[in-house]
């Protein structure tokens, strides 16, 4: 299951670019397919994921037939480690400042030898 949700966000975070730098979207956009994908199995396109409530969303979550929002972010973690084109402006940003934080919280580096 991991390796098919890590391409299925993989193909997300490649096709809608949004996606790359909020997770809210990114959960959006897995859950809308997903949900897109439980309505045509019954057979009933009247319902839209834009359009359901709280409360079924959140029978939907508890019932394991939309995943869940950690393994959408960690997915999301992985192949952006491993593929630079599926990350956003913010990832740089982030790692640019790494090792100014890392020092602030007094962390010391892996070659350091004073850990």
């Amino acid at each position: 299951m991991r390796i098919k949700m890590q391409d299925k966000v993989k193909t997300i975070l490649l096709n809608r670019a949004i996606t790359r730098d909020n997770d809210f979207y990114l959960m959006y956009s897995v859950w809308q397919d997903e949900f897109n994908a439980l309505e045509t199995e019954k057979m009933n396109h009247l319902d839209s994921f834009d359009h359901i409530d709280v409360l079924r969303l959140m029978r939907l979550l508890n019932e394991k037939k939309l995943t869940h929002p950690s393994a959408i972010t960690r997915a999301r973690r992985k192949v952006q480690e491993f593929n630079p084109e599926t990350r956003g402006s913010l990832w740089e940003k982030r790692h640019k400042r790494q090792a100014q934080v890392q020092a602030d919280l007094g962390y010391q580096s892996l070659g350091d030898e004073t850990l």
